[in-house]
């Protein structure tokens, strides 16, 4: 299959026009026009991960994260951008757009905490399809107590332990959830009467700002809360490719915090 079939799917799962105006989403690196039969999916584009791709004969590496932010102004036979063009190996990141996506990384937080009925935090103006919009809220299938919320999430993000503010008891109705970094959508989730805010990190005194509105803010370290994103969309991929590529998740990726 050619790498730019596999790019018209992935855009069909998370269209690249919703992603945010600053991020730098879509092809980074690679050849339209070149073979593909193994995809590697990642939260970052580490040179532990490029290595990896590299002995398992990847084409495409997904790296969530773009690898590519700013303006490069110069390349150097050591970078990843080299290596990457070097060893024919395509990079391509969704990162916002995959957050907005139904099915993405917001969505699998509210599958995580079971939420029955959903909507975005904050809708994207003008968006198609209409209801297009960043961080979910809503409704847990049963209320449920937050000990037993707290365990749920590190059940489901494969975690051992979150960081945790507010309200350490009690009952959740209402949640909402931010994939990454949450501050951005704090104020939504407040003003949304959420019980429980699950995100991958919180400045100190907005998590204080939280606490002090009686919301409960959970943690779960900024990648750790995308990293399950992955299961899905392997397997969206897997569907959609019909098999005829190989679709691996990276093993040596992991969030650069560990808790000791």
């Amino acid at each position: 299959m050619l790498l730019i079939d596999v790019l018209a799917v992935l855009d069909s799962i998370a269209p690249l026009r919703h992603a945010e105006a600053w991020d730098n989403v879509g092809l980074l690196a690679g050849d339209p026009g070149s073979s593909i039969t193994r995809v590697l999916l990642a939260i970052d584009a580490t040179n532990a991960v490029f290595d990896e791709a590299k002995r398992a004969g990847a084409e495409l590496l997904v790296a969530y994260h773009p690898p590519l932010f700013e303006a490069i102004k110069r390349v150097r036979h050591d970078s990843l951008i080299h290596r990457a063009i070097r060893d024919g190996i395509a990079i391509y990141s969704p990162h916002t757009a995959l957050d907005v996506a139904p099915g993405g990384t917001n969505d699998v937080l509210a599958d995580i905490l079971g939420m029955t009925s959903r909507e975005p935090l904050r809708m994207i103006p003008a968006a198609q399809p209409e209801g297009t919009g960043i961080g979910r809220v809503g409704s847990l299938d049963t209320p449920t107590d937050r000990s037993a919320l707290f365990a749920q999430i590190k059940k489901g993000l494969e975690i051992d332990a979150l960081l945790v503010a507010g309200p350490l008891e009690g009952e959740v109705k209402t949640a909402a959830v931010c994939a990454g970094a949450g501050r951005s959508l704090l104020d939504d989730a407040i003003a949304k009467g959420a019980d429980l805010f699950l995100t991958g990190e919180l400045p100190h005194h907005d998590a204080l700002r939280a606490a002090k509105a009686g919301m409960t803010v959970a943690c779960a370290l900024h990648s750790n809360s995308e990293r399950a994103a992955l299961r899905a969309l392997r397997k969206r991929l897997e569907e959609m490719l019909s098999g005829g590529v190989e679709i691996a998740i990276s093993t040596e990726d992991r969030d650069p915090f560990t808790v000791r």
